[in-house]
């Protein structure tokens, strides 16, 4: 794994690029394992004629102005540093971007990445903050003695490597996911009985009944009504309900047929990790099947002389 972090300047013309000043990485052998090598380039500007305020009080411009490397050697010594490894950390979510921006510009091929793993968002969440902390606000949390001066690519890059061991695996990959199923990872609540529901005539009877869309709540068992199902695969469906109180939950719905030709539905309400995210999500950019009512209709609100929407 290859932590990056970068230094670059916006300037003021109407040249659109993010001119990357520094780049600065560290390798480590995995998540939270020790540092392995550095890597360290200062870039001598050649785009942009001013520098905004940020790039201004870099503590390293003079080394940045009086460098004689180009974006084009740095990047060449960049990958050549990476080697085979493309699995990259950053403190954000620019850095990678800006990277490639600059190899457009200057006609490189983008760079490859097999894995992009945000830090600050992984870190963030972990520690119970809307907000995405600053980088030396991680490192106060985390007692990490700050013996390194900040805007300094390669030194927040090493700051954004020694963070890494208060995150798990799990709290990179969720990263991956919809921020409302990331959300659900952090909710608990008490193992939920599996319902088996039948018998039906068909699979979208099923789907569509009452019975099986009827979910509760398990954390106040208030009832909730699932109104379309994501298909995964030939077996399993899986469907949203809301709890006013709580929230979104999903369920997991085996849909099966007996030998007398009749179906069945087993629905459960597995707790949310990582896998059964990752089984919602992937469910979810397939197939969608939405509910049609069955069995009583209530009258309609005009039909009661209720004005629509009370």
């Amino acid at each position: 794994m290859i932590v990056l972090d970068l230094e670059w300047n916006r300037g003021y013309d109407k040249k659109p690029l993010d001119e990357v000043l520094q780049i600065g990485a560290v390798k480590l052998e995995g998540l939270g394992s020790r540092i392995v090598d550095t890597f360290n380039a200062y870039i001598r500007p050649q785009v942009h004629q001013k520098l905004n305020p940020p790039a201004r009080h870099l503590p390293e411009l003079e080394r940045i102005l009086s460098s004689e490397q180009t974006f084009l050697e740095a990047e060449a010594a960049f990958l050549l540093w990476c080697g085979e490894d493309r699995s990259f950390a950053v403190w954000g979510g620019d850095d990678v971007d800006i990277l490639r921006q600059n190899c457009g510009y200057w006609g490189l091929p983008p760079l490859q990445a097999e894995e992009v793993y945000d830090f600050q968002a992984a870190f963030s969440r972990k520690v119970g903050t809307g907000q995405s902390l600053a980088l030396y606000r991680a490192v106060e949390y985390c007692g990490i003695p700050d013996v390194f001066t900040y805007h300094n690519a390669l030194n927040d890059a090493m700051y954004t490597a020694l963070v890494a061991p208060w995150l798990r695996e799990e709290d990179l990959h969720l990263q991956k996911l919809p921020r409302s199923l990331r959300q659900l990872a952090e909710v608990s609540f008490p193992a939920q009985p599996v319902r088996t529901v039948g018998s039906f005539s068909g699979r979208e009877t099923a789907l569509n009944s009452r019975e099986v869309r009827r979910q509760a709540c398990p954390l106040c068992g208030a009832v909730c009504w699932v109104v379309r199902w994501y298909h995964r695969e030939e077996l399993y469906w899986y469907g949203g309900f809301h709890c006013a109180q709580h929230g979104w939950f999903f369920c997991r719905a085996a849909v099966s047929q007996r030998a007398n030709g009749s179906w069945r539905v087993r629905t459960a309400v597995p707790p949310a990790t990582l896998s059964f995210l990752r089984e919602v999500h992937a469910a979810a950019l397939t197939q969608v099947h939405l509910c049609k009512r069955t069995g009583r209709r209530k009258k309609r609100r005009r039909e009661r002389g209720m004005p629509p929407g009370e």
